[in-house]
């Protein structure tokens, strides 16, 4: 509460000297940039009381695949899930990792050997039914596990759960799953720039993966769900553009970084001379 009381008293001064603001050149830009993270905060706020209000799902693939109720440790959970992996018996390592979640939050390697395992399965389901029932089991179990993450965590599971609900779209998914695919591409860049400034890789990374969720629309006859999600990458562009600039101007940034992220930069916006005031978009 005492970061709400600060915000609050700096916001307060600024009105009263709100006639100087339109003075200050930086004032829109850096206005623009904290009500935008502000407004990812909230989201992110929102979404964790409204987890708070219902019952955790349980695993809806842990019927299906035949569930484990008794109690081990977690070093035996560690050491069957590695060996279930090795051994290529995907299923069992999913299901050792769920029932040991069910117990208390696993870890992210054991979510990562999970999300593996199901990405395996899914690959190699017999049918088209059975490998688009074992990506939404993946979507599902990446979802539930979330909550009360770090915020590095969050960010790796949303690539886990794009990943998963690209394959579901890929598998014929309709315009629900869709939905649900652009936004979580949008969380995932949203969660990215929160701590990292727009002309990063990482960022840039997670705006490319944005951008080619939005290119599969014309497919999935959804172009109500992602007028918001087109703001946010246009706006991704732009702003990552103007954050080079300055960037630059720092000097602060290694060459081969600048190369990298521009090379990126080049495919997204089509330009290849990355001209601020003349940009096409590829979308």
């Amino acid at each position: 509460m005492r970061k709400l009381r600060e915000l609050r008293e700096v916001v307060e001064k600024l009105a009263e000297m709100h006639e100087n603001l339109e003075k200050c050149e930086e004032w829109t830009s850096v206005a623009q940039e904290v009500l935008q993270k502000l407004s990812t905060i909230r989201k992110e706020c929102e979404r964790i009381q409204f987890s708070s209000l219902i019952t955790p799902p349980q695993s809806t693939s842990s019927g299906s695949l035949s569930s484990d109720t008794i109690s081990i440790t977690m070093d035996t959970v560690y050491t069957e899930a590695v060996e279930a992996y090795e051994q290529q018996i995907y299923s069992r390592c999913v299901r050792l990792v769920e029932n040991a979640n069910r117990e208390s939050p696993v870890d992210m390697y054991l979510i990562s050997l999970a999300h593996n395992s199901y990405s395996e399965m899914v690959d190699a389901a017999g049918t088209s039914n059975e490998a688009m029932r074992f990506a939404k089991w993946w979507a599902e179990f990446l979802d539930s596990v979330e909550a009360g993450r770090a915020h590095n965590e969050k960010i790796e599971l949303l690539d886990y759960e794009t990943i998963a609900l690209e394959r579901i779209v890929k598998l014929g998914g309709g315009p629900e799953e869709f939905e649900k695919l652009v936004e979580v591409a949008v969380r995932n860049f949203e969660m990215v720039t929160l701590l990292n400034r727009p002309y990063h890789i990482i960022s840039v990374e997670r705006l490319v993966r944005l951008g080619n969720v939005l290119e599969t629309e014309n497919n999935n006859n959804a172009q109500k769900f992602t007028s918001e999600a087109r703001e946010v990458f246009h706006n991704g562009i732009q702003n990552t553009l103007k954050d080079r600039k300055k960037y630059l101007q720092t000097g602060k940034i290694e060459e081969k970084n600048v190369l990298e992220i521009d090379k990126i930069l080049k495919k997204l916006t089509g330009d290849d001379n990355l001209i601020d005031d003349d940009i096409v978009l590829r979308l």
